[in-house]
């Protein structure tokens, strides 16, 4: 029991007016004056002590346990990871999605451009920081923008010069995001070399939309943005002859000569001898075309003790998009030298294929992030010192160990299927989304 002190006998208006009570049996003539209800007054002996028992014991507890008794504040995952995927992919990795800006600010934040983002967004982020849990809500928003598009159906096509051609620009931006969705979840249920009817289905669904498009609709640069963001989606989304192997890809330019090589080598369409000159001319546009690349995004060599810098220094790039432009050169010499390596063993071939491997390991420390993985594969699947492939391998290792899960499952197939098609290991990585 805990003593209090000598409550007031004043009557409740006065203690809460903080007024003297006169006390008055017959009522308070403060109350009176005041027109108010007076309700009397307080028997003193039930408010001298007041039992604390609960009180005090509530207190005890709440010392002893306050650190399990704190709440930690629940992250809101959708804003953290659409705010992740803006400036981390879209500002400063991709550059290929420059017209989402100017959509986003005209679309409503329950429309279907809104729902496509949080759905991408969720996904990357779930990859990004290993986070399983995110795919579930990653998958409901994905479904949210599939029927929200489905609805706008009617209303996508007006004129890109009407008021309303933003909804069209927002409608195609929208399934070129889910695209990227797709892409980036496809691992997670196959991991098989064959491509899913979703693969493409979103690809084809943004064609559709361009090939409606009027000519005169091209003046307009968001358009031209979305329909070059389309053909370069259907470009690296498949390697099959019957999908890119026609003339209309041919301004694709190296890549898609490199997917049209690729396509007539599986077809057996051409002899070893018209392969050989095509892959050597390939990649001596290859090495011309990196060559070319302005100064200000080549690496500073860094020398290192460290054991993740392959041979004693590493590569230094103004920034990601840099590491990316490098290594998608570096994959496809590669790819090109393997071919003629495998028809006409060289000195000059080997050695070529030696320094693009080391351009690629040195490129890792850096980073160690998802987006090297490919290329990591690449190398390690080509390289014939055994130096080099133990590295990568304990690279893959170290990668996996701090974050980055899919290095344990490219590390995998190097140790048990090493034959594995590199494009196979692009697809399962979402890698046609994630360094587009």
């Amino acid at each position: 029991m805990v003593y209090h002190g000598r409550p007031s006998k004043d009557c409740l208006p006065c203690r809460r007016r903080k007024l003297r009570c006169d006390l008055d049996p017959s009522g308070c003539s403060q109350c009176r004056r005041a027109k108010l209800a007076c309700h009397g007054y307080r028997d003193l002996k039930d408010l001298a002590f007041r039992d604390e028992t609960r009180s005090v014991t509530k207190k005890a507890m709440l010392r002893h346990n306050l650190v399990t008794l704190t709440a930690v504040p629940q992250p809101d995952w959708t804003s953290l990871s659409r705010d992740a995927f803006l400036s981390l992919y879209i500002d400063r990795y991709s550059r290929g999605f420059d017209a989402l800006g100017p959509l986003l600010t005209t679309s409503p934040s329950s429309g279907y451009l809104y729902a496509s983002v949080d759905a991408v967004s969720l996904a990357f982020m779930a990859y990004q920081v290993n986070h399983p849990d995110l795919i579930t809500q990653a998958k409901s928003r994905y479904l949210a923008a599939i029927r929200s598009l489905r609805t706008a159906i009617p209303h996508s096509d007006h004129p890109a010069n009407d008021s309303r051609s933003s909804i069209s620009n927002a409608f195609l931006q929208s399934v070129l995001l889910l695209d990227l969705y797709e892409k980036i979840d496809r691992h997670r249920y196959d991991t098989s070399p064959n491509f899913p009817s979703s693969w493409l289905s979103h690809v084809f669904g943004a064609l559709a939309m361009i090939r409606e498009r009027p000519s005169t609709e091209f003046s307009d640069p968001i358009i031209r943005e979305l329909a070059s963001r389309t053909v370069f989606a259907l470009t690296i989304s498949c390697d099959l002859a019957f999908h890119v192997n026609t003339p209309k890809w041919a301004f694709i330019n190296l890549l898609s000569a490199i997917v049209n090589l690729r396509a007539d080598i599986r077809a057996a369409t051409c002899n070893s001898d018209a392969i050989l000159l095509r892959a050597q001319e390939l990649n001596k546009r290859l090495a011309l075309a990196e060559s070319k690349i302005p100064s200000s995004w080549k690496p500073h060599k860094k020398n290192s003790d460290s054991s993740m810098a392959f041979g004693g220094y590493y590569d230094h790039y103004p920034d990601h998009f840099a590491t990316q432009v490098f290594n998608a050169f570096r994959l496809m010499r590669l790819n090109m030298n393997s071919i003629v390596q495998g028809i006409s063993p060289r000195r000059s071939t080997a050695e070529e294929i030696v320094n693009v491997t080391q351009d690629i390991c040195a490129s890792i420390p850096q980073l160690q992030c998802y987006g090297t993985l490919t290329p990591l594969y690449a190398a390690a699947q080509i390289t014939t010192a055994p130096h080099t492939r133990n590295w990568i391998l304990q690279t893959l290792t170290y990668m996996a160990d701090n974050g980055v899960e899919m290095a344990r499952q490219v590390h995998h197939i190097l140790t048990s299927a090493p034959e594995t098609d590199y494009w196979v290991v692009f697809a399962m990585l979402g890698s046609c989304g994630i360094t587009a």
